[in-house]
């Protein structure tokens, strides 16, 4: 009896281990953040107009995505995954704190973090495929 028992252990034990060591990370597409899959494609030839801003912690209990540089366009709100695709004249955001007119385009994808707001707000993250100012 005690060797059925160890046998079925070791043997429920490699199962088990197989079934975890084979799921690796890269091979999931992750359902939020910017390398999930893409929800909406603002595409180049019809990029819109929005604002620019750069994030920062105003309010104690304010933790949502600060010390990023975000999108404004109509009631959506945009954080910006491929920050290097920024060109150097937004780099003063960080300290002026202004807003800045621009067109963009990109990828929207799901947040991994919720912010509960009012029904017309919506947010995303967003992959940039260009901005520019206006």
């Amino acid at each position: 009896m005690k060797k059925l028992t160890l046998i079925t252990t070791v043997i429920l034990s490699t199962f088990i281990l197989n079934i975890t060591s084979c799921k690796n990370d890269d091979d999931t597409v992750r359902d939020c953040g910017c390398e999930s899959k893409t929800q909406t494609t603002i595409p180049k030839l019809t990029a819109v107009e929005g604002r620019i801003f750069f994030k920062t912690q105003t309010h104690p209990l304010d933790d949502f995505y600060n010390n990023t540089y975000w999108i404004g366009y109509k009631n959506h709100r945009m954080i910006i995954c491929n920050t290097d695709e920024l060109l150097e004249e937004f780099n003063d955001l960080e300290v002026s704190g202004e807003l800045v007119e621009i067109y963009f385009s990109g990828h929207l994808k799901e947040t991994c973090e919720k912010k509960f707001d009012i029904a017309e707000n919506t947010y995303h993250r967003i992959l940039l495929t260009s901005i520019q100012r206006q």
